[in-house]
């Protein structure tokens, strides 16, 4: 009986530990929800994510969009045909983006890294997924979870497309240091690979932030 209550209270603690990840961050989008999804959509898919379209098939696919912000991602991939899974943990942010971007082909999720309990409770698996600007949110010790969950939710053959911020650590957004080397190891120890990284300016005009746009590959079967 003492063990039961030992690994019950562990469950409790690690699910304390989940849902308090991300919880500053939520709630600095909320409160500027209508502001960053402006300025969202003022960068246009064609141009912040190119570096990656030579890599999706010709033909319809499922795809998972982590932290979709203001849906502009999901809209784009939406209107090409393929049917989007758009997560977003933040209410503000996806009242705005359904404001915005209503599509039936669009299916938006309350949930969040590093389980996405609610995306893993609908049985899916995708040919393509996006988590753009959301890696840095990651608490270090959380990422080796977030990417196993990731790489479990890809088809064989599919595509984890990241990007990782650099430049000044923000506190209220909880940014944490990010790298390339860490996202080439944590897809060896999965299977995956490295298929192809890019240095880009931001697409906002920041002069103090870049990006290193990172596809993973996952083997096909």
């Amino acid at each position: 009986m003492r063990g039961r209550k030992i690994k019950i209270n562990e469950l409790v603690n690690r699910l304390t530990e989940e849902m308090g990840c991300f919880m500053k961050a939520i709630s600095w989008y909320d409160k500027n929800a209508s502001e960053v999804a402006g300025s969202y959509e003022m960068a246009k898919t064609e141009n912040v994510h190119d570096w990656f379209f030579e890599y999706i098939p010709n033909r319809h696919l499922a795809v998972l969009d982590v932290g979709a912000g203001s849906g502009r991602d999901a809209a784009y991939f939406s209107s090409l045909g393929h049917d989007v899974v758009a997560v977003e943990p933040s209410a503000g942010m996806r009242m705005e983006a359904k404001k915005m971007h209503s599509s039936p082909k669009i299916q938006w999720v309350d949930d969040k890294l590093p389980a996405l309990f609610e995306v893993t409770r609908m049985g899916l698996f995708f040919d393509f997924i996006l988590l753009s600007a959301v890696w840095m949110h990651l608490p270090i010790n959380e990422r080796p979870l977030a990417f196993g969950k990731l790489h479990g939710l890809l088809k064989p053959g599919g595509f984890l497309a990241i990007t990782l911020r650099k430049g000044e650590l923000d506190q209220e957004r909880e940014f944490y240091e990010v790298s390339v080397e860490e996202l080439e190891t944590l897809a060896r120890d999965h299977g995956a690979y490295v298929a192809k990284v890019v240095n880009a300016a931001d697409a906002l005009g920041r002069s103090d932030v870049q990006w290193i746009q990172v596809l993973i590959a996952s083997e096909k079967e």
